[in-house]
């Protein structure tokens, strides 16, 4: 066996054994939120046969394109639990970042295969949002083959190629709308670097655009063309977001900030997240710069590259459309990190294509890049390790458990409530949330937000007792 191959193979023990050990704990920390819950409605609506043609609504008054639903009804035909749903997004996030690391292996080389999977693997928000079901928590899988065909539409100009990239565009673009900057990047490289198909082929790719939005457009045009669902998407109303979201992702510095409010008053969740502030703050001034440099370098030719043309090519695109996400910030649109969801392998393949560019700066440029790996893994790994000793009684790990631990103790008919930084709310056994409940019998706060909020702990002491009975790190109070 070569040096580079026992090499890759023991960066696929690294690869398993870490993820593995990631979404070992993270997973079963999760809850089910209104997204999720959405989602579970429209599959086993389309399971029953009645195949709707949007999903729920986003948050900004408009319905989610139907793709999403349709392609993964299927998996929650078999796979019907929470759990495991969240489960399958994690290996398909583990699985994209294997298949890029693969194609890297034998189109540009075992190293950059390497870094990029450590890379990938120690990126805070990939590992985050690959921990649970969401629309845009697959676009990183979709994108994976995005970025392998329009590197090989660009290697062989075969027009099926340009059409499946097409193709996944669209999808990804219905996951997440504001991922539609990645038509006009695409656009954009294609007519650069004189790759535009015969008009033939653009009108069929037209028409199988048309066909795919065909469902979204029919309903909210034609069939519910008003919705009064309150909208936060306001053009020209928040400038800063954009900026912060968008950082935040680069660097991933936003996960640090879980900051809780109990009855208005600020609460800290985890104070060993002060820790890493620094330590991340400055990893995502590293990556922001390198970035920005990388993106505007190649943006200006491709003269520039020691690799073949089709990458040069590629890299274009990555880098255009990076710099068109900022183009939130000029509609002064307010957008959250999970809208940037396609710069997902986009960014690190960036970092990856600018390692195999360089030569004189070439220990620097590693230097730097290992500083922004050993950042985030750290941060990621250890917040894995710590949702696993702090759960929370919404996560669906936990939810059965503690049902079933209520009604050994209590009675099935007992009231729960559970103190959290945002407020006191119901639990009914095996997952269902009650947010209004009259009175309880037994009330629980997990031990450190009891110990660094005043406000919880003034209001348990006046109206509640500690009881002798614990449930993993929560103290649990009955009424005196």
């Amino acid at each position: 066996m070569s040096k580079q191959l026992i090499t890759f193979l023991l960066f696929l023990i690294f690869f398993i054994s870490s993820t593995t050990y990631y979404y070992y704990w993270t997973v079963p920390a999760n809850s089910i939120w209104y997204d999720q819950r959405a989602a579970i409605e429209v599959f086993q609506k389309i399971i029953d046969g009645q195949f709707p043609l949007v999903g729920y609504n986003h948050s900004i008054g408009i319905p989610s394109f139907a793709a999403f639903y349709y392609i993964f009804s299927p998996v929650y035909y078999f796979l019907n639990e929470p759990i495991q749903l969240y489960y399958f997004t994690a290996f398909i996030n583990v699985l994209s970042i294997l298949i890029l690391s693969t194609f890297l292996y034998f189109k540009l080389n075992p190293f950059s295969a390497i870094i990029f999977g450590v890379y990938s693997v120690t990126n805070i928000w990939g590992l985050y949002y690959g921990s649970f079901l969401w629309n845009p928590n697959f676009i990183p899988f979709f994108m994976t083959f995005l970025c392998i065909f329009i590197l090989k539409y660009f290697e062989t100009k075969k027009v099926h190629y340009f059409h499946l990239s097409g193709l996944f565009i669209n999808l990804i673009t219905q996951f997440s709308p504001q991922a539609i900057i990645l038509v006009f990047s695409f656009g954009v490289s294609v007519i650069k670097f004189k790759k535009l198909p015969k008009i033939i082929h653009l009108y069929w790719h037209c028409i199988l655009h048309l066909i795919l939005v065909s469902p979204w457009l029919v309903h909210t045009l034609i069939l519910q063309p008003k919705s009064n669902t309150p909208s936060h998407g306001t053009l020209f109303k928040d400038f800063s977001s954009p900026l912060l979201e968008y950082t935040s992702y680069v660097g991933g510095w936003g996960l640090t900030q879980e900051w809780g409010k109990f009855l208005d008053y600020g609460t800290i969740i985890s104070q060993e997240n002060f820790i890493f502030i620094p330590l991340l703050l400055s990893s995502t001034t590293v990556s922001l710069l390198l970035i920005a440099f990388l993106s505007l370098k190649y943006l200006r030719g491709n003269h520039i590259f020691t690799i073949n043309k089709s990458w040069a090519n590629l890299t274009y695109f990555l880098c255009l459309t990076n710099i068109c996400s900022l183009f939130f910030f000029v509609l002064g649109i307010r957008v959250n990190t999970h809208h940037f969801q396609f710069l997902t392998p986009t960014l690190g393949l960036i970092l990856i294509i600018g390692l195999c560019q360089q030569k004189k700066y070439l220990k620097l440029y590693i230097s730097l890049l290992l500083f922004i790996i050993f950042s985030q893994g750290t941060y990621s790994y250890w917040r894995a390790y710590s949702e696993s000793i702090r759960p929370y009684i919404t996560d669906i790990g936990y939810q059965e458990i503690f049902s079933d631990y209520v009604k050994d103790q209590c009675s099935n008919s007992a009231r729960v409530r559970y103190v959290t930084p945002n407020g006191i709310h119901g639990y009914m056994q095996y997952g269902e949330l009650e947010e209004e409940v009259s009175s309880c019998d037994w009330m629980l706060v997990q031990k450190n937000h009891y110990d660094l909020s005043i406000v919880i702990r003034d209001l348990l002491n006046e109206k509640f007792q500690l009881s002798q009975i614990n449930f993993k790190d929560y103290l649990i109070w009955i009424p005196k």
